[in-house]
């Protein structure tokens, strides 16, 4: 028996570990040279890596739904092995060899129990708030035993951590202590959750989905939060994208708002520059872009997805159109590629006509920036002589990273944004 150890490969710059969410393979079964092996979510999108070798699985080292750092062993395959020499294993991934099998996976490939790092870890696995909340309690996270996945801290872990030992007994037994105060800024943990009962069913949190939680935990966490609403009369912009549609729907593309927002969104980049960035908490530097690269909101089939129109300044509404089209086609289908899915600089989400009439966007962190786009309908407005009237309008809500940005840069830029909107052929007057 030939063992080869696959461990998991650098698959994009930043990426420290990566869910499994799909074996191609199972224990006991033959794989071939660059036959689909695995499915791997990383905090972008989904990966799909194949065989390094050819030969029989041994065994695969991680479940479904489970974290593993790069570097970590992935699957260990027989390379000189055949199917009939290993039994077949059952189709959920197996933690441990068969008992027949000719030789023990090596020692280093062992599964590691909560709280042990994984194999080729060299730091904590803990998120960044995590660690900055640690410091401020005075924890030293090294000592601290993870109870989440491949021995990640999680906020419980840290809670008992920062409450310490119980005291020590006295001879004499003592009157009942009064409930301890919690630290200032520390929230208390709640009840532990009773187990489910009839009717009540228990969702795994995994997949995008998790992804999605830990990003949007990440960003509350980080960030200052503030968000500015403004309303807008969106009359002559109706008029001018439905004679627009005309034209640039003939070729299959449907023409929706959104392209001329990102144009607007992009007038007011220009006249205030510092919110098309993103922060670098580590440096603490505001890294400020000349590119816009507009990152859209998007719903997917597994939760929401930001793929990204690069260079969205040098484009015309009907490109953006285009683009906006194909890349929420495919985010539907989870087709997208992790550099569609990387590198905006500003970020707009919409729910369309389900729009509603405000909201407080959570920041795509690190940006510094987003605007949320709600539902056009048709109000009474007071007219400029005296007059009232039906007209077309538009709620707009941002939100700010407050700690970089100040209300009245967010207010500056929404005045430029709505006087774009309000009169939408500014949108072709630029020269550049």
């Amino acid at each position: 028996m030939a063992l080869y150890e696959f461990r998991l490969p650098d698959i994009g710059e930043g990426v420290a570990d990566g869910e499994v969410v799909q074996w191609f393979v199972k224990e006991g079964e033959a794989v071939k040279e660059d036959a689909p092996l695995v499915s791997v979510l990383t905090d972008k999108a989904n990966v799909e890596i194949p065989s390094p070798k050819s030969g029989v699985v041994v065994r695969l080292h991680a479940a479904v739904g489970e974290k593993v750092k790069v570097g970590a062993t992935l699957v260990t395959i027989d390379t000189g092995g055949s199917p009939s020499a290993i039994p077949a294993a059952s189709a959920a991934p197996a933690t441990s060899m068969p008992a027949s099998t000719a030789a023990p996976a090596p020692a280093a490939a062992a599964r590691p129990g909560p709280g042990a790092p994984t194999e080729g870890q060299g730091r904590v696995l803990a998120a960044p708030y995590l660690r900055r909340r640690a410091g401020e309690l005075g924890v030293d996270l090294s000592l601290v035993n993870g109870t989440g996945p491949g021995g990640r801290i999680t906020e419980t872990d840290l809670e008992k951590a920062s409450a310490g030992p119980g005291p020590a007994p006295t001879a004499a037994p003592p009157p009942p202590p009064a409930a301890p105060s919690e630290p200032m800024g520390r929230i208390p943990a709640g009840p532990a959750v009773p187990p489910p009962a009839a009717g009540v069913e228990r969702v795994p949190i995994r997949g995008i989905r998790r992804v999605i939680a830990e990003h949007m935990t990440e960003a509350t966490h980080r960030a200052a939060h503030f968000t500015y609403v403004e309303e807008v009369e969106v009359t002559e912009l109706v008029r001018v994208r439905d004679r627009m549609a005309k034209h640039v729907e003939k070729d299959g593309v449907r023409l929706t708002y959104l392209p001329f927002i990102i144009k607007g969104v992009i007038a007011g980049l220009r006249a205030h520059p510092t919110m098309n960035a993103r922060m670098d908490d580590e440096a603490q530097e505001l890294v400020v872009y000349a590119d816009h690269h507009m990152g859209i909101a998007t719903a997917g089939p597994e939760g929401l997805i930001v793929p990204v129109v690069h260079g969205a300044d040098a484009k015309s509404v009907a490109q953006l159109a285009r683009e906006i089209q194909d890349l929420s086609e495919r985010g539907r289908a989870g087709k997208l590629t992790r550099a569609e899915m990387s590198g905006g600089t500003f970020t707009i989400t919409s729910l369309g006509a389900l729009g509603g009439v405000l909201a407080t966007p959570i920041l795509n962190y690190p940006e510094v920036a987003i605007l949320g786009v709600h539902k056009i309908s048709k109000r009474p407005v007071y007219r400029a002589d005296g007059s009232v009237g039906p007209a077309e309008m538009m709620n707009l809500s941002l939100s700010l990273d407050h700690r970089i940005l100040d209300g009245i840069i967010g207010a500056k830029f929404m005045a430029v944004v709505k006087s774009y909107l309000e009169d939408p052929h500014q949108l072709f007057a630029e020269l550049a």
